[in-house]
């Protein structure tokens, strides 16, 4: 059961990120945040970068982070919302201890804000933005799984 958790948490943890002035990652764990080493240079700050948005784009896309970001607040309580922040400031994962039901709404929320964001999204964004969440699930598997394990 907790891996489960672990396979939507890194989204969760992205779209709370969306609230810093910079368009990092929307709530999809497939998507590359610029944390690690080696990465970003000559790429921008995450993957709409890449995409070449027009500023009209940009402006739909932070409204809607920014509504999906206010959702997620309503579901967080108090402390796991002083633990994220932590957390985000350590630059670590956070061990949120999410109740099903919180998991469930959550997931319900990212679902929603992609297909918003992918509806602002001409087709050949959405096809470099599916190539970057491929390239991002070969390089980065989700946490708990492994090749064997079934």
């Amino acid at each position: 059961m907790k891996i489960k958790a672990w396979s939507f948490l890194p989204g969760a943890i992205a779209l709370m990120l969306v609230a810093s002035p910079i368009i990092p990652v929307f709530t999809n764990p497939a998507v590359a945040q610029p944390t690690h080493e080696g990465r970003g240079e000559g790429r921008g700050r995450g993957p709409f970068e890449q995409l070449n948005l027009t500023d009209d784009q940009k402006a739909q896309i932070k409204e809607i982070q920014e509504s999906a970001k206010q959702q997620m607040d309503a579901v967080f309580t108090p402390e796991q919302k002083e633990q994220l922040r932590t957390a985000r400031e350590q630059r670590q994962r956070p061990n949120l201890s999410l109740t099903e039901d919180q998991k469930a709404k959550l997931q319900a929320i990212r679902q929603d804000t992609e297909s918003q964001i992918e509806a602002v999204l001409t087709p050949e964004q959405k096809q470099k933005l599916q190539e970057l969440r491929q390239q991002h699930q070969q390089n980065h598997p989700p946490r708990g799984e492994h090749p064997q394990s079934n």
